[in-house]
């Protein structure tokens, strides 16, 4: 898949996945790429930024919990502002697509 079609949804996709319930960095990982069916895999060194930036803007908390294993892992969980420019979000994303298949789609 073309990254570059990609690189302005990454905070579209970790929100829309973060409306699930909270979730850690791994996870998010193996579920974009079980979502895709392996097609397009989030790179840790993609993640993380994206994750910290969502986080500035108060889109997204973070917070440890330990694991039974005695293991601390870090959970990402949406906030209100988060959910309002997530519904922002796909609501553009939706007259974005439109608009393309209006030149890609099938004519009439």
């Amino acid at each position: 898949m073309d990254r570059e079609l990609l690189k302005g949804s990454t905070p579209l996709l970790l929100l829309s996945l973060l409306t699930d319930g909270p979730m850690y960095g791994y996870q998010i990982i193996e579920t974009v790429k079980q979502r895709t069916d392996g097609s397009y895999t989030l790179k840790e060194g993609a993640l993380y930024p994206a994750l910290h930036k969502l986080e500035a803007a108060e889109f997204i908390t973070s917070y440890w919990q330990t694991q039974p294993n005695g293991r601390d892992r870090r959970y990402y969980a949406i906030q209100p502002a988060g959910a309002s420019f997530l519904a922002a979000k796909k609501q553009e994303w939706g007259q974005f697509v439109a608009m393309v298949d209006g030149f890609v789609g099938p004519r009439p």
